[in-house]
């Protein structure tokens, strides 16, 4: 697939890109919940019945805006064009991600992020994170270049330091009480509106974190970051 042209802002309502990717978000919670999980309502998380899924869908407009509006291209003629950029480059990855759990079994890996188990991972797991390094690297390299091309790297930038911070000074604030667990849905949450520019690579990097963000959350819930010890 070759990079479509530059986005253009639709208005929200008459956006076919908004409606497909914020529909995506609920239906995937649904799909996880029902048919992975067993559950009997499409609405359920392992924390609660309705939270979760409500967070998931009032997510969609914030996250098409900061990320995929600029990734996904318009659904216009040529219409094989719109179908093989938005259904097979961000969908199939989408929906491949919903069994984000089953890859962490099938190869025996642990993806939980805390200073512990980090400490302890084993093979598999010291595979998998030296595999997802590398391709985080190889990204990070990608959207810097591309941002620069944009003429807005020093922004770019700046929001991904804040983030950092942001997480960093919260986590000094509350003290040694408490400690960092970097859930999964939390990582690609805080990730997919950084690969925000349509180049193939990153229109697939995008659905796979959309679909693991909402695995995590339909799986397990969308639980705090910072957990008591003990608690």
């Amino acid at each position: 697939m070759s990079s479509p042209p530059t986005p253009t802002l639709e208005h929200p309502l008459r956006d076919a890109r908004a409606w497909y990717f914020c529909g995506l978000l609920p239906l995937g919670f649904g799909y996880v919940a029902m048919h992975l999980c067993g559950r009997t309502t499409p609405f359920e998380s392992g924390d609660n019945r309705w939270n979760d899924w409500l967070g998931i869908l009032l997510s969609g407009p914030a996250l098409y805006l900061l990320g995929a509006r600029h990734t996904l291209v318009e659904f216009t003629k040529p219409i094989y064009r719109g179908i093989a950029w938005n259904l097979v480059g961000f969908g199939v990855p989408f929906f491949a991600a919903l069994h984000w759990e089953y890859l962490g079994q099938s190869i025996g890996a642990n993806f939980s992020l805390t200073a512990h188990q980090l400490a302890h991972l084993n093979r598999p797991s010291q595979i998998a994170l030296f595999v997802g390094l590398g391709i985080a690297a190889g990204m990070t390299t990608l959207c810097v270049v591309q941002a620069r091309k944009a003429g807005f790297l020093g922004r770019y930038l700046g929001a991904f330091a804040a983030l950092i911070g942001s997480v960093a000074a919260v986590t000094a604030c509350l003290g040694p009480r408490y400690y960092l667990h970097i859930h999964h849905y939390f990582w690609s949450l805080c990730l997919l509106p950084f690969v925000r520019f349509r180049h193939p690579l990153c229109v697939v990097v995008q659905g796979m974190l959309a679909g693991i963000y909402v695995e995590g959350a339909s799986r397990y819930g969308l639980s705090p970051i910072w957990i008591l010890h003990g608690g």
